[in-house]
């Protein structure tokens, strides 16, 4: 192996390892407040929300515009999640229906 790959590769180490270290380091001596933990909680889906609402709702060229193939699933996925309420089963069932509706539709 080059000499300039093993650099590539322990700078992506290096480049991958400090986000993740240093504020396990520094935050884990905190003490969070109950406030702050539970809207810590709303993250996971915000983000989950701005990935999926464009999807649903605006085309290719960025023209708003119902998007029917991943609005159904989308809607199923809600009323289904709205009962478990579990982000990653949620993501698993939104998955399975999507790609059964490809091979029925």
């Amino acid at each position: 192996m080059k000499q300039e790959m093993l650099w590539i590769i322990f700078g992506m180490a290096i480049v991958t390892f400090i986000p993740r270290f240093v504020p396990m380091a520094f935050l884990s001596r905190w003490v969070i407040p109950e406030r702050l933990k539970r809207g810590l909680e709303y993250i996971p889906v915000a983000i989950l929300s701005a990935i999926v609402f464009p999807i649903l709702f605006f085309n290719e060229g960025g023209k708003f515009g119902i998007q029917p193939h991943f609005l159904l699933p989308g809607i199923l996925v809600f009323f289904f999640s709205w009962k478990i309420k579990s982000l990653w089963i949620s993501v698993i069932i939104g998955m399975l229906i999507y790609w059964g509706l490809g091979f029925i539709l």
